[in-house]
């Protein structure tokens, strides 16, 4: 039986971020895949329907059995076609993978195939830098890109988005991975960012501008505990590098409880040194319910007092890779004229959307904000909805 963190992966991917350059390249993707209208009308008529129905209800296409007495591999196949087949090889067995093949591709593939060959020449260029002795794993280039918009009460319409690519760099070391994408500069450095993938997230960093990060990122060879590190640069207004070292420690208690704990330590060049502690508790209910509590807080020499965030949040497993979220928070910080900042309710809803690597989430908030001590806190509130895409083999 899966634990309850695995369980919590699998029901649920839900991240955040603002407007950032990835959305043209998105457009240029969809406009590519807006071409031969008629050709992807035809594509799309019959098994990509088929293929949606088996996501939505989580069961594999059916394969017909073999005759009776015939194994899988004794399908009338002549002597003579075999031998042909052996000696026509593949045509695409040697492809490049970065490349991408859009003829008679429905939208969905074009869209993917072109961020994900954009993404994977970038950075295998990039690990060309340091030499050329190995072959460059272009199957391992992965990531995710998340578009859409926020609506609250409080601080109006907000057009968002998330993207981020992690690669290998095989002739740099096999211990270090190339992390390019455009985040939140506070929640990336300082690992606060939230542990989901939801567009709206009330953590500590929510009012910060998002950032083009470009690091380089040390895997641990055990993943239930260790150091890991990273360096980069934040490529903003005013470039600044930042540095950080990460402990993690993870514990399953029981087969429907888990632990995992972090201590971040980062530097920054304009901001100094800080410090983050976060732990979160996610236990299995039943079958289909997990229910997770997390706490951060994080202190540094840019802030007066202790940044803190505490939630619960509810997952529910609908039908096939469905489900459902609801979150209820609170943050703020110590030191401060407001030390109560916000707090609140976030449903979201997550469905696959036309293929099992895209999804559409949406869903309401409700909050009771406040900044400034001459303000009334009232609620506020608020709808959010965003379409995000995987590409490559992504990991959570």
């Amino acid at each position: 039986m899966p634990s309850s963190l695995t369980l919590h992966l699998r029901s649920v991917g839900l991240g955040a971020m603002r407007g950032s350059w990835a959305a043209p390249i998105v457009l240029v993707a969809l406009l590519i895949g807006a071409t031969d209208a008629d050709a992807m009308a035809a594509q799309a008529e019959t098994p990509n329907r088929e293929s949606s129905v088996a996501v939505l209800s989580g069961s594999d296409p059916e394969v017909p059995d073999p005759p009776p007495g015939q194994t899988p591999d004794q399908t009338g196949t002549s002597p003579l076609q075999t031998q042909s087949a052996a000696r026509d090889p593949d045509p695409t067995a040697d492809a490049d993978l970065c490349d991408w093949h859009l003829a008679n591709l429905p939208w969905q593939e074009r869209s993917r195939q072109v961020v994900y060959g954009i993404s994977c020449r970038s950075m295998r260029w990039l690990d060309h830098l340091f030499g050329t002795e190995k072959d460059y794993p272009e199957e391992q280039v992965n990531g995710i890109l998340l578009l859409g918009f926020e609506y609250r009460e409080y601080d109006g319409f907000d057009l968002r988005t998330r993207f981020r690519v992690r690669a290998p760099l095989p002739n740099f070391s096999s211990r270090w991975d190339l992390i390019v994408g455009r985040e939140n500069k506070e929640e990336f450095v300082s690992d606060t960012a939230p542990s989901d993938r939801v567009l709206y997230h009330p953590g500590l960093s929510r009012d910060e501008d998002n950032e083009w990060l470009l690091g380089l990122g040390h895997r641990r060879k055990n993943r239930h505990k260790g150091f890991d590190y990273s360096v980069g640069l934040r490529l903003g207004t005013s470039p600044n590098l930042y540095a950080k070292v990460q402990y993690y420690y993870n514990k399953q208690f029981t087969e429907k409880t888990d632990l995992e704990f972090r201590q971040t330590v980062f530097w920054r060049t304009n901001e100094g040194l800080g410090t983050t502690t976060r732990a979160t508790v996610v236990h299995q209910a039943s079958a289909r319910n997990v229910v997770r509590w997390e706490t951060i807080a994080t202190v540094s020499e840019d802030t007066g007092g202790m940044n803190w965030y505490a939630a619960q949040t509810w997952y529910h497993q609908l039908r096939g890779k469905s489900a459902l979220s609801l979150l209820a928070f609170v943050r703020g910080e110590t030191d401060e004229a407001v030390p109560l900042r916000d707090y609140g309710l976030n449903l979201i809803w997550r469905q696959p959307f036309t293929r099992d690597w895209m999804f559409l989430s949406m869903g309401p908030s409700i909050t009771w904000p406040r900044t400034y001590r001459s303000e009334r806190r009232e609620l506020s509130l608020g709808f959010i909805v965003w379409v995000e895409m995987e590409f490559g083999d992504y990991q959570y």
